[in-house]
């Protein structure tokens, strides 16, 4: 939450900083503040995408906002050879969807699942995942044209409890794996873009790796940019490259894949990174690159709460020495 957060409830409700009214924070000094519109007003400002910079938050207060139970949530799968149209079609398709719906392109090998053909074991495959928060009748209308397009290999949308779906990519990415991440806000996916996607997702070769692209845009966007330290409410994408791998020794080579991705998919950026999708071996430009005109801000701030940088084991903001 403190650097952001996003997920299926983003384009209708905003960020989970958006839906913060306060929270109690212990400071460098050891003094314990609550911090909300109308106490500690700058701290408020600053934990709301600042990150950890600025003290231990013990306690948050959150306004609830209204989902399901039931929600229409699920994947379509489609093969590799397909995953180029099938991309400009999520590009088309998320460009008119309601702010209650909230989709992902994921890239990964596809699992030995029995709803998987055999002969796609293994290999990258692209997912489109999508939960529409909303009336569940409406959304059987709206997710239709996804269901239709290819057709997909697999069809697993359906009426699920909202909880179940939101915790339903976890057993992918398992502990006690290697992982490493690089990400880049993007305005627009373009033809460019789905190509690059594309052709390093061929070379994908661990079923811990996924290569998202995951669509913000609706009510993040109706929130001033100014109001607190969260940033680049202007993106529409995330691309977000989280590598995963069990064999140490493949270390060095799937470093090697998600540094050269992330090569390739930066003259796409739109100039931002969201902070919690920095890796611990990003330097303060890639920092900066999360706040951008706010980091100064973000400077002073630290420098008033955390003088001696205390707080540093995080995507660090360093105060005036």
């Amino acid at each position: 939450m403190l650097g952001g957060g996003f997920g299926w409830l983003t384009r209708k409700y905003g960020f989970t900083c958006d839906n913060l009214i306060s929270a109690e924070v212990v400071t460098a000094n050891g003094e314990l503040l609550t911090a909300s519109a109308t106490e500690n007003t700058d701290l408020f400002w600053g934990i709301r995408g600042g990150g950890g910079n600025f003290g231990i938050v013990t306690s948050f207060e959150y306004q609830l906002q209204p989902v399901g139970p039931e929600v229409l949530a699920g994947l379509v799968i489609h093969p590799l050879d397909a995953a180029g149209d099938v991309l400009r079609f999520y590009r088309d398709f998320t460009a008119s969807t309601p702010e209650e719906l909230g989709a992902m392109a994921v890239f990964r090998l596809a699992p030995p699942a029995p709803f998987i053909p055999k002969e796609l074991h293994g290999k990258p495959v692209l997912a489109i995942l999508v939960c529409y928060v909303g009336d569940v009748e409406e959304a059987e209308r709206v997710v239709q044209p996804l269901r239709d397009f290819g057709p997909p290999i697999f069809d697993g949308i359906k009426r699920k409890p909202f909880a179940a779906h939101n915790s339903s990519l976890d057993v992918g990415q398992p502990t006690g794996m290697h992982y490493y991440w690089k990400s880049e806000y993007v305005t627009e996916i373009a033809d460019d873009a789905i190509e690059t996607l594309v052709a390093f997702a061929a070379n994908m070769t661990s079923p811990y790796s996924r290569l998202a692209v995951f669509q913000l845009g609706g009510a993040t966007q109706r929130y001033d940019e100014q109001a607190m330290a969260v940033s680049h409410r202007n993106a529409e994408y995330v691309i977000a490259i989280n590598t995963g791998w069990a064999d140490p020794q493949d270390t060095e080579k799937q470093i090697q894949w998600t540094r050269d991705l992330w090569t390739a998919i930066r003259p796409f950026s739109s100039g931002g990174v969201y902070v919690n999708f920095l890796s611990d071996d990003d330097g303060e430009d890639r920092v900066r690159a999360a706040y951008g005109a706010k980091f100064e801000r973000l400077v002073q701030l630290k420098s008033k709460y955390d003088p001696q940088n205390l707080f540093q084991m995080n995507k660090n903001i360093k105060p005036v020495s």
